[in-house]
């Protein structure tokens, strides 16, 4: 039997893996994707301790497989369907196999949110910039969003489009002081505040038109259009376990059942960061081995 499971390989996750790994237990980790989770796809991790010059979120996510590596710890890539509490321990069912753990710690973390537009089937709405930057040249990019996310991946998008839109149903941009500051001193970034992305044009594959609450943007050369509108907690698999508050846990690191544990963006937390992220995974796989 399995000490410690791990459910998800984002920064909580591996977290969670050294510390209860450092500890002498027999940790499995399980990742439905690829390490790292949803900031290893990000253009430029930032405001988080160590992290290099522009290091992108491909750089910070190999970071974390070298550390698992060289703790030698296991990852398997599948996706946990179903979690059970049998007697003092739990049955962990994935899409492949199932396994027996002492403990299990829930780092299963966030996904983005789609825009809840009628997209055609021939066109797509993009989430990363990063990997798209030959169709983004000389484009005229929409995205939706004023968090700290989006406003960050529209600066990036600005380096290579004509000119990007953000998109934002709020009265102002949310995101911190120094994204607003690089955003308002853009020559291509154009800011449309209490406003909505309500409908697009596309023929064969191509949008040429998108309808905002209060403008129109138009491009017969077409237009991307990316979504940054926030995320859902990959919380199914613990209804029976949670509190679930907008498909996030409403609960502490510790769970009402016992051997059971939650950390990381699956929690309601005020603040949501790498570095919280880490902190959780760090209580979560210390708390795990006592």
């Amino acid at each position: 039997m399995i000490d410690i499971i791990i459910i998800g390989a984002g920064p909580s996750g591996v977290s969670a893996a050294l510390y209860a790994k450092a500890r002498g237990k027999n940790i499995l980790v399980f990742e439905k994707e690829k390490i790292g989770g949803l900031i290893s796809n990000v253009s430029k991790v930032s405001h988080y301790a160590s992290v290099e010059k522009d290091e992108t979120g491909p750089e910070f996510a190999k970071r974390l497989e070298d550390q698992l590596n060289y703790s030698q710890i296991p990852v398997k890539f599948e996706e946990v369907k179903k979690i059970e509490k049998i007697g003092d321990s739990f049955k962990v069912t994935t899409n492949k196999d199932q396994y027996a753990s002492q403990k299990v710690i829930c780092a299963c973390g966030s996904s983005l949110k789609e825009l809840p537009l009628n997209v055609p089937e021939d066109f797509s709405v993009k989430h990363w910039p990063l990997g798209n930057e030959e169709e983004l040249k000389g484009k005229t990019v929409i995205i939706n969003g004023g968090s700290d996310g989006a406003s960050k991946e529209a600066l990036y998008i600005s380096k290579f489009a004509k000119e990007v839109h953000i998109v934002q149903d709020q009265d102002k941009l949310m995101c911190i002081d120094e994204f607003k500051r690089q955003i308002e001193n853009s020559e291509n970034i154009k800011v449309h505040t209490s406003s909505k992305l309500l409908e697009i044009n596309v023929v064969n594959g191509k949008c040429l038109s998108a309808k905002l609450t209060n403008s129109e943007i138009k491009d017969d050369k077409g237009i991307e259009i990316y979504a940054q509108i926030g995320q859902n907690g990959n919380s199914e698999i613990l209804k029976d376990f949670a509190n679930v508050n907008n498909t996030f846990l409403d609960e502490d690191i510790i769970s009402k059942t016992s051997g059971l544990f939650f950390a990381g963006d699956i929690r309601v937390k005020p603040v949501k960061q790498i570095a919280t992220a880490v902190c959780d995974g760090c209580l979560a796989g210390i708390n795990a081995c006592k």
